[in-house]
């Protein structure tokens, strides 16, 4: 491949969650795609990813995912001086104003919130909402929490499934546990495995 022609991307996916990425590069080739301007590397961060950040044919990197990883990956690029985009991570706050259709914005939030079981960088992690509307907005946010049908990801009704892998799950009980441990309300679920539910509210 020649470097110095064209605008081609080497393309590295979650080592975790590559399903996606795979087809998106067999729908390029399927598209006649130019051999080389779309390219797709599966590995480990620390491994495959570190290489292609601090290559030298490597003129800009992008990245989405945690802001630890993103300081390291901006360490690696600035020894070649490339061209970094960095979306790292951060709590996404939705804010509910006075004025809102308060029920309308609430399940929106909510289905934002567990898209793809919460697991998206676009996912809203709190309500900021009047102190006035916080028992509405509780208690709309609770019924749709216990509304959600938990089971086989597979089954098309099914709204929530398992995370990815066990470190993720616990990560989920760990800001739990941290939510109650500074005085928070634990309003429905908790720690532990739900279990499997067909109906909603």
């Amino acid at each position: 491949m020649d470097y110095r022609l064209g605008c081609t991307v080497v393309v590295k996916p979650s080592e975790l969650a590559p399903g996606c990425p795979l087809l998106f590069a067999e729908i390029f080739e399927n598209a006649g795609a130019p051999t080389g301007v779309f390219n797709l590397v599966s590995g480990s961060g620390s491994e495959v990813g570190e290489f292609l950040v601090s290559h030298p044919a490597t003129s800009m990197v992008s990245f989405t995912g945690s802001t630890k990883t993103g300081v390291r990956i901006l360490k690696a690029a600035s020894t070649g001086i490339k061209r970094s985009t960095l979306e790292l991570g951060g709590k996404s706050p939705f804010v509910i104003l006075p004025d809102a259709e308060i029920e309308a914005a609430v399940l929106w939030g909510m289905e934002s919130c567990f898209r793809n079981n919460g697991q998206t960088c676009t996912s809203l992690t709190r309500f900021l909402v009047p102190r006035k509307l916080m028992d509405q907005v509780a208690e709309i946010a609770k019924l749709c929490a216990e509304g959600l049908i938990v089971g086989d990801p597979l089954e098309p009704s099914t709204d929530l499934g398992p995370v990815i892998s066990a470190s993720q799950r616990d990560r989920v009980w760990g800001y739990i546990r941290a939510g109650i441990d500074n005085g928070g309300d634990l309003i429905t679920g908790g720690l532990g495995v739900p279990s499997a539910r067909r109906s909603r509210y």
